[in-house]
């Protein structure tokens, strides 16, 4: 008989297919019309699309009503506060008053040295770059000049977050190199250079760095990061030590500059005790609306009371031993978190109260 072709598949009906097409068309005419960021829209939802506003973007290939990451500077400073949040991300310590009182009782904790290399990190600490850098600075501790305090709080942040970083790195390739766990203190030691990181941020958006300040800070950390990482290969517990006597001094300094500032009379008092925090200080440490520099300032004294710690506590132990602040920062992040829906449920419950109304 005669050969009978297969039946061919038909396409739909055009008219079956037209809410779709209109759907392309108008999602295509929006993405048009919208405004766009320096990276490319991926394609969302027509739904979401189509009743978003402003319009949505893409946040790591899923949609989201948050703008995208890659939004341009301007943007990126105008909206300080909520990006200086480190909430999810080395999460920092969330100081409460009880904790700041208690803190600031320490500032005279000091430890002995003992060992061999002890005396000599002490030494270099104190009478290599301590007493040299009061020196330089113009810094003295009795009622200590604003201008003096200025460019040293920028240098000795710029220099604080070298250490914790050269440490992380040196683990990081030590762990990958032997084939072995680091027992989780990478973690710590990064949110320790991180939160240095943020202390420079906060200095520099309320005083403007010389270029005398930017060639010391350059200065510092070409000398010193070699000097850190030669250090940490040869001598963990050295290096660990070291950076604790280096927090001492700093946890001198800033209860030296919040003493003065609380002090009436003084020159720190008349110059800085009228100034209001920054927005990136209010976001990084969650502080309120109405908080002054001093209330930062005495955060970023209980963040360098705290690294004092951490690292003379590793300094005791040995490179294998677990860390004993990982669960510190699980719970830091939890804090974080919980103290964030609380402000979103506020936010809401007054929104709808005044809508009410």
């Amino acid at each position: 008989g005669l050969f009978v072709p297969p039946p061919i598949h038909q396409p739909p009906r055009l008219e079956s297919r037209a809410p779709l097409m209109q759907g392309r068309l108008l999602l295509s005419s929006a993405l048009r019309r919208a405004p766009r960021p320096a990276h490319r829209l991926l394609l969302p939802s027509l739904s979401r699309a189509l009743t978003t506003e402003p319009p949505i973007s893409s946040e790591h290939f899923r949609t989201s009503n948050k703008p995208h990451p890659l939004i341009k500077k301007n943007e990126y400073l105008e909206r300080e506060k909520e990006m200086s949040d480190h909430t999810g991300r080395q999460q920092n310590h969330i100081w409460t008053k009880a904790e700041l009182e208690a803190a600031l009782a320490t500032y005279n904790d000091k430890h002995i040295p003992v060992t061999i290399s002890d005396k000599i990190m002490h030494a270099i600490m104190y009478y290599g770059l301590y007493h040299p850098f009061n020196f330089l600075t113009g810094y003295t501790p009795r009622d200590p000049k604003p201008s003096a305090l200025v460019w040293r709080l920028i240098v000795l942040e710029s220099f604080a977050g070298v250490p914790g970083f050269v440490a992380a790195g040196v683990r990081h390739f030590r762990s990958l190199r032997v084939l072995r766990r680091d027992y989780g203190w990478i973690h710590t030691l990064l949110e320790e250079a991180e939160n240095e990181r943020m202390h420079l941020l906060v200095c520099l958006r309320m005083f403007e760095a010389s270029p005398v300040t930017r060639a010391l800070c350059i200065s510092a950390q070409l000398a010193m990061t070699p000097f850190l990482m030669a250090v940490y290969l040869v001598n963990p517990k050295a290096g660990h030590r070291f950076v604790g006597y280096l927090e001492q001094t700093a946890c001198s300094t800033y209860h030296n500059v919040i003493t003065h500032i609380e002090t009436p009379g003084t020159k720190l008092h008349k110059e800085w005790a009228h100034l209001d925090a920054p927005d990136i200080a209010k976001g990084y440490w969650k502080l309120p609306a109405d908080a002054k520099w001093v209330d930062a300032l005495k955060c970023m004294y209980a963040d360098e009371t705290h690294h004092r710690d951490v690292n003379h506590t590793f300094a005791s132990m040995e490179s294998d031993d677990p860390n004993p602040f990982v669960l510190m920062h699980k719970e830091d992040a939890a804090r974080a978190w919980k103290m964030e829906e609380s402000e979103r449920l506020m936010k809401e419950n007054r929104g709808s109260t005044s809508a009410k109304a």
